[in-house]
């Protein structure tokens, strides 16, 4: 199936706003895909979610970005924080040609395909203009970008962006809005219908450029919908789509609910365990991704570094920092594999512990810690493929 990008920024505090946008996108659109920038938003909430979008023909992608040279950047308001800043990601992560990016305080009213077939190849950017020109005369507004990633890819986007930033940082009038505006300055001016900004008492002296309606209305200021004091007029539409319950959305396209087992689909016995005191785990990105249908749990006793945070953003890969004795013993009874594949030393005897409770221990050459005999399989570095085949011949 064929997807269109959707990519949101956020952080759990504002996992209310973002489940409203996309609630919003939904009632009109299908076969989108979104992608969640985030560094610390719970795997729980992207499994609550997936299980209502994959009826509407829709998918969620966690994309953990704990990187700790962005989260020093912060924007020259109250209400935008660093989080903003992982838009410069977006080339890096999203694996389509295009893809749409929308902050969170904002609501679709209408189809996007119109959006989406805008032919932008000889521009990076699309994007509507800012509301104030009078101080930024033909800026726009970054609440709402089509990015081409093929030329953002050709143009190393993301190292531009960072550089200028960490270069200009106390000089950046508007945050990373300022940044796109000065490196992008030459790009594709989209119809005001697109982005139309609401929430102070300038609204009501922006004249609207035509006739047609806004399709994403756009929260842009700190009087966000969802205060306890409001003062923008179109409060109440935001509300709706808030209070919209996810069973009305899949009436309105007439899509059957899939079987509830979607969600659970991960506490089978096709499980593996690593426990591990290092961020050098042989070939484990490679493993996850190739193995969707197993489980990968990685604990340690320590927390993490961003390699291992940020293999949270795959479905099927569970991190668990500062694990407890009690919760590594969980781990190794309900495990059906133990995978001996961290470098340096073994961890709390875990490979005799496994053994003991009847687990096949499967290593590679270069990370094996006991004798030869001990392991079920062992495998050579350099044949990852190989422990992909064994572990499919062991599920269950």
């Amino acid at each position: 199936m064929s997807y269109r990008a959707i990519v949101f920024a956020a952080d759990n505090k504002y996992t209310d706003p973002l489940l409203t946008a996309i609630k919003s996108v939904c009632v009109y659109n299908q076969h989108i895909k979104f992608y969640i920038l985030n560094d610390d938003i719970p795997k729980k909430w992207f499994l609550s979610v997936e299980k209502h979008l994959e009826p509407l023909n829709c998918t969620i992608q966690d994309v953990k970005l704990v990187d700790y040279t962005l989260s020093k950047f912060n924007g020259p308001y109250a209400h935008i924080n660093y989080v903003t800043y992982f838009r410069y990601m977006i080339p890096e992560v999203v694996e389509e040609d295009r893809a749409l990016y929308l902050d969170v305080d904002l609501i679709v009213t209408e189809n996007l395909d119109e959006l989406f077939a805008i032919d932008l190849e000889h521009y990076t950017i699309a994007a509507v203009k800012d509301w104030d020109q009078q101080r930024y005369t033909g800026h726009f507004n970054a609440g709402v970008l089509l990015l081409n990633l093929v030329r953002c890819r050709e143009e190393k986007f993301m190292e531009k962006t960072i550089a200028y930033t960490k270069e200009h940082i106390g000089q950046l009038e508007v945050g990373d809005q300022t940044v796109l505006n000065t490196l992008y300055p030459d790009y594709f001016v989209l119809p005001q219908c697109y982005n139309y900004q609401i929430g102070a008492e300038w609204v009501g002296t922006v004249e609207r450029e035509s006739e047609r309606q806004p399709i994403i209305f756009h929260y842009s200021t700190h009087h966000k919908p969802w205060n306890s004091v409001s003062y923008n007029g179109i409060r109440e539409l935001w509300w709706f789509y808030h209070d919209l319950d996810w069973s009305d959305i899949k009436s309105h396209w007439k899509i059957k609910n899939v079987d509830t087992n979607t969600f659970t689909q991960y506490h089978q016995k096709n499980h593996c365990f690593i426990l591990t005191n290092t961020q050098y785990i042989e070939h484990i990105e490679y493993l996850i991704r190739s193995l969707p249908n197993y489980r990968f749990s990685v604990a340690a006793h320590t927390m993490m570094s961003s390699t291992l945070l940020n293999l949270a953003q795959y479905k099927n890969a569970f991190i668990c920092p500062l694990a407890i004795d009690a919760k590594i013993e969980d781990l190794l009874n309900r495990c059906s594999v133990y995978l001996d594949i961290n470098h340096f030393n073994e961890v709390d005897n875990i490979v005799q512990r496994a053994l003991h409770k009847g687990k096949p221990v499967i290593t590679f050459q270069c990370t094996k810690h006991k004798e030869d005999g001990v392991y079920t399989h062992i495998i050579s570095e350099h044949e990852p493929e190989k422990m992909v085949e064994v572990l499919k011949e062991l599920e269950v």
